[in-house]
């Protein structure tokens, strides 16, 4: 398994997780934790668990931060798929300090044309590229 289908699976167990209201509930970490087990293999165990658990300990504040870069729409009105890639890609940026900036946006827009829209991955790159400029101090 690469990087990127860990990306791209641990995306997936986050929209899954909000679309059955798992997030909500607060049966997010343990529920992610087993499924991260079973879907991933190799060193991307260790390293996803542990974002998993930081963009979940921190769920209020990422949240936040696409809330307040956003300037058209809100977490509780975005598409679930769309949250998924940003809270991801948010949570890379917070807490993953051995992947640039440049790399988790890039990411998180092939996902978004992936699964979502070419509007939402314009959206995306916007809210992502605003809260990067945050993070790295431009």
């Amino acid at each position: 398994m690469t990087r990127n289908e860990a990306r791209e699976t641990l995306m997936q167990l986050l929209f899954e997780l909000e679309t059955a209201k798992d997030i909500e509930n607060g049966d997010a970490a343990d529920k992610g934790v087993r499924l991260i087990g079973e879907r991933m293999s190799g060193g991307h165990v260790s390293r996803c668990t542990d974002l998993f658990n930081q963009i979940i300990e921190n769920l209020d504040e990422i949240d936040e931060e696409i809330n307040v870069n956003s300037t058209k729409w809100k977490t509780a009105r975005m598409p679930k798929v769309d949250l998924a890639i940003m809270r991801l890609a948010v949570g890379e940026m917070k807490y993953s300090q051995d992947v640039p900036h440049a790399v988790v946006i890039n990411e998180a827009i092939n996902l978004a044309k992936k699964y979502s829209t070419d509007h939402s991955a314009k959206f995306i790159h916007g809210v992502l590229g605003a809260i990067s400029k945050k993070y790295s101090g431009d």
